[in-house]
């Protein structure tokens, strides 16, 4: 597990998924860094999901987004990675983004927008810290 206090990263073996939580916002190595240590954990189990909580998101610097789209998700597309599922909140200001990242994804994977309900059996921010997931 891979855990700061801006993300934290696991590996799900009961799932073959890996679970990115961003906890605040965060620029430079500390955003690279929890996506470098997922790169590792699909090298070691090949897991065919990732999954995003972006409860707690914000919108990337300009340069951690040319690094996320020129360096890490080449890697991905080369992964065992098949499918990437973004939590998110109806009413998040990410939306907009977050729909623009499924439209470029949707190339390469099957990509899903999952409300806190859709993808695990908890109601609210609280509840999913508390989950068995994390």
């Amino acid at each position: 597990m891979y855990e700061t206090k801006y993300a934290r990263v696991v590996y799900q073996k009961e799932k073959n998924t890996i679970f990115c939580q961003w906890k605040e916002f965060c620029k430079g190595e500390d955003y690279r860094n929890p996506f470098r240590y997922g790169a590792e954990l699909i090298e070691k189990y090949k897991p065919t999901t990732w999954i995003t909580d972006t409860t707690n998101g914000f919108e990337n610097e300009e340069a951690d987004t040319k690094w996320l789209l020129e360096v890490f998700m080449p890697k991905m597309i080369e992964s065992s990675i098949k499918k990437i599922v973004f939590i998110i909140d109806k009413d998040s200001p990410l939306m907009g983004e977050i729909k623009g990242q499924k439209e470029a994804l949707s190339d390469y994977f099957e990509v899903e927008l999952e409300s806190l309900q859709g993808c695990f059996p908890m109601k609210t921010p609280k509840e999913l810290k508390a989950s068995p997931y994390l």
